[in-house]
């Protein structure tokens, strides 16, 4: 799928520096970005439903140990 978008013209300046570091294209270097973006905030998802779940189970435990 393909997506267009403007970035500010300092951000574009550094990733293309990545790019060129990294010996990758502004695309793929792009697409590195987004799926480690992606990446993290499925990880924090995870972690606010179990801290949910842990605080739902474990109230009277936490309770007592506040």
């Amino acid at each position: 799928m393909a997506i267009t978008f403007d970035l500010p013209p300092e951000l574009h300046e550094r990733v293309r520096a990545i790019a060129a570091v990294e010996r990758r294209s502004l695309t793929q270097t792009l697409m590195v970005a987004v799926e480690e973006y992606v990446q993290r905030h499925s990880h924090a998802d995870r972690v606010d439903v179990l801290s949910k779940r842990i605080v739902e189970e474990d109230a009277e435990l936490l309770r007592r140990l506040a």
